[in-house]
């Protein structure tokens, strides 16, 4: 490979730095050159030009103050947030969500639409109910949109954003999701497993920032984990790091794993199951996951039974995990993994006795809108990156051709 020419170091040197104080000020909010030139570790000289270049593309503002404010000497220079924006869109099994984001990752709106059918017309439409209705209370219009992420359940191929294994969501099945956002929205958009970004919303957000190896066990109406390892999200050969579903415990040719699945109906099932050996109990059938949990907190006999059988069967799979990465961290996510009150105790004696290096176990703190703030995460750093790129490239060819013309 040739060595870099004279003219591209100084180019690409330019550009390191420009990106070096555009992330700062996008981090750390507005701030004076010198301020600027610390937070990047550039000299003050280089810094102010660096900020007079990035005002010249429209990436930051400069504000004077006014005479009369005892800061005048000092202008402050902040990122451009609403030259674009990001949206999100979680397809979950019983609700379509979509938020809607600056270029600095600040949400500026949130939808929530409940989805009654999961066949792939219905999911459609609900997602462009939500968008829209994000897209109105942002303020903002699908062309101002520089990226979109899309999350949703199975294993995504990440060339052309098509779905196998889907689960709670069979429609999905085989369906080149990719394809059918951009027809719909008119865009390229990203496709990512939901699990993927809510592992990636914990590195950004949650209780997996600054952790190198960590990993995020969702459980509710499916069952899935994401894998940061080495500080990255670890996807695997075919996108299917994390399907631990179909890790085979018990009866290993049971492709329903009703006898260890933690997550949905198999709760119920299991409620029915143990009911006869419990008639003090107060809960009666149709059995709910909600009302099992409910009554566990004042000590039910069967929903204690039926809660300790799903702690265990949550421990197995961390467990699993734990002996094959070694990870620091385990986050518990979903409607179930979250019932912290009643299940973490008695998870984190359950792992300590399968394994000899348990690792941390917590509940994520991000709630139901975890697969919205990793896809605007990701999202964020993908509009960012196409931003600049254009404006600078803009920007440099511009000067080249002044010079040219000079």
């Amino acid at each position: 490979m040739a060595p870099p020419s004279a003219q591209a170091v100084p180019s690409y040197l330019r550009e390191l730095n420009e990106r070096r104080v555009l992330d700062c000020l996008r981090e750390n909010g507005a701030a004076h050159a010198a301020e600027v030139a610390r937070l990047a570790g550039l000299s003050r000289p280089t810094a102010s030009q660096v900020l007079r270049s990035l005002i010249e593309v429209g990436l930051v503002r400069e504000e004077i103050p006014s005479e009369d404010d005892p800061r005048r000497a000092r202008a402050m220079y902040s990122a451009i947030a609403d030259i674009g924006a990001v949206l999100a869109v979680d397809i979950g099994a019983r609700f379509l969500r979509a938020a809607v984001a600056d270029l600095n990752g600040e949400i500026r709106s949130s939808v929530s639409v409940a989805i009654s059918d999961v066949h792939l017309g219905s999911v459609l439409e609900k997602m462009n109910e939500a968008v829209t209705e994000a897209l109105h209370q942002a303020g903002m219009t699908l062309e101002q949109i520089v990226s979109v992420v899309v999350g949703s359940p199975g294993v995504v191929d990440q060339t052309g954003g098509q779905i196998a294994i889907a689960g709670t969501i069979s429609d999905l099945d085989g369906i080149p999701l990719g394809e059918v956002v951009a027809r719909e929205f008119h865009c390229t958009p990203i496709i990512e497993n939901d699990v993927n970004l809510v592992a990636i919303a914990e590195q950004n957000f949650g209780s997996g920032k600054g952790v190198e190896n960590f990993a995020v066990l969702s459980v509710g109406s499916g069952l899935g984990a994401g894998l940061s390892l080495n500080g990255k999200l670890h996807r695997g050969h075919r996108g299917a790091a994390g399907e631990i579903f179909y890790v085979p415990f018990g009866e290993p040719f049971d492709n329903r794993r009703a006898g260890t699945d933690p997550s949905g109906g198999n709760i119920e099932a299991l409620a029915e199951k143990l009911a006869p050996n419990f008639p003090d109990t107060r809960l009666s059938a149709p059995y709910s996951t909600i009302a099992i949990f409910d009554a566990a907190r004042y000590k039910d006999p069967l929903a204690v039974a039926v809660v300790t059988d799903v702690a265990q069967r949550i421990a197995l799979y961390i467990a699993t995990i734990t002996a094959v990465v070694d990870v620091e961290l385990v986050v518990l996510g979903g409607g179930i993994g979250r019932q912290a009150d009643v299940l973490l105790a008695e998870i984190q004696a359950a792992v300590a006795r399968i394994v000899p290096f348990a690792p941390r176990i917590e509940v994520s703190s991000l709630g139901d809108n975890a697969v919205l703030l990793g896809g605007i995460a990701l999202g964020t750093k993908t509009a960012q990156d196409l931003v600049f790129s254009e404006r600078s490239n803009a920007y440099q060819a511009a000067r080249e051709v002044g010079e040219l013309v000079r």
